[in-house]
């Protein structure tokens, strides 16, 4: 390894870092089934420092490591699901960000 080399990003990560996302969501069981909560709208994914961050307006609504993370692209492609530790709560957290669309 040579002084200036740098570890190769995961293609998935490279993918989703510095997309725009319409909104993100969060999925949890309920009594009365499954149910989805929005976490907030208008924000974008950033893979940094070995971290993933998705913030919506200015606040961040979910932060983990990236190596202890498991990422899916949805597959209609229009967004991804992130499974992790959530640095913010402590708690083991699954996010949905679904991408902003933009015609070509």
């Amino acid at each position: 390894m040579g002084l200036f080399s740098r570890k190769k990003q995961d293609p998935v990560l490279a993918v989703m870092d510095g997309r725009e996302v319409k909104y993100v969501t969060r999925r949890h069981a309920t009594e009365n089934g499954p149910r989805e909560e929005i976490l907030g709208k208008n924000g974008r994914i950033v893979c940094l420092n070995g971290e993933i961050r998705v913030m919506c307006e200015t606040v961040d609504v979910f932060r983990c490591e990236s190596e202890k993370a498991q990422y899916f692209i949805l597959l209609s492609g229009d967004g991804v699901t992130i499974s992790g530790v959530n640095r913010l709560t402590g708690q083991p957290d699954e996010i949905t960000a679904y991408y902003k669309y933009y015609r070509k």
